[in-house]
């Protein structure tokens, strides 16, 4: 009488190989929630600096003052830059207005592109501002005491300080204390 060998996997192989697979699962989640954390806040810092960018060039092109403010929108922040006649006048509110000269995010009132990532404490250009006007002729701050920033922060404690100088360069560091991000110095 010949028997044959039948080849498989037992139940209990098969219970232990899936125990396995749902502790690696479990493990690996949170590097993963960090991942899209850290990836959240590199996006948003670097479109605040591209749109900041964008608005200082559109000034030099146009040859017109450019107003960029920047408002909370509940724990988020965005970015609008408009021309203006003189260093004075009201920029746009980028909760509401249309932002004609750059904005960021794209749409009034969007806070998609900022998920993740919240505004940690207020915005402050100058002496209370929250913003600042871009002369034509140089591409720089038209008042150098304009200059200043803010923080962006995100849930697990990673943190951003973007900054714009009286040159009009924005440039962003970590805050003492916060969860640095691959590439982005300590703030000084």
């Amino acid at each position: 009488m010949d028997r044959s060998r039948q080849s498989g996997f037992t139940l209990t192989e098969l219970v232990i190989t899936i125990v396995v697979l749902a502790v690696l699962a479990v493990v690996s989640v949170p590097s993963f929630v960090e991942l899209r954390e850290r990836q959240a806040l590199r996006g948003v810092s670097d479109n605040f600096i591209v749109a900041v960018g964008l608005a200082k060039q559109e000034a030099v092109k146009r040859g017109e003052m450019v107003r960029v403010d920047f408002n909370a929108m509940g724990d988020a922040v965005c970015m609008g830059a408009v021309v203006v006649a003189a260093v004075d006048d009201a920029g746009c509110d980028c909760t509401e207005d249309d932002c004609a000269v750059a904005r960021f995010p794209d749409v009034a009132g969007d806070t998609g592109p900022l998920r993740r990532v919240t505004l940690d404490g207020d915005i402050v250009f100058g002496d209370e501002g929250t913003g600042f006007v871009i002369d034509p002729r140089t591409g720089t701050l038209a008042e150098i005491t304009d200059s200043g920033g803010f923080v962006l922060a995100t849930q697990r404690g990673y943190q951003v300080r973007l900054d714009v100088n009286a040159m009009g360069r924005t440039s962003a560091c970590t805050p003492d204390g916060a969860k640095t991000l691959a590439g982005v110095p300590a703030c000084d």
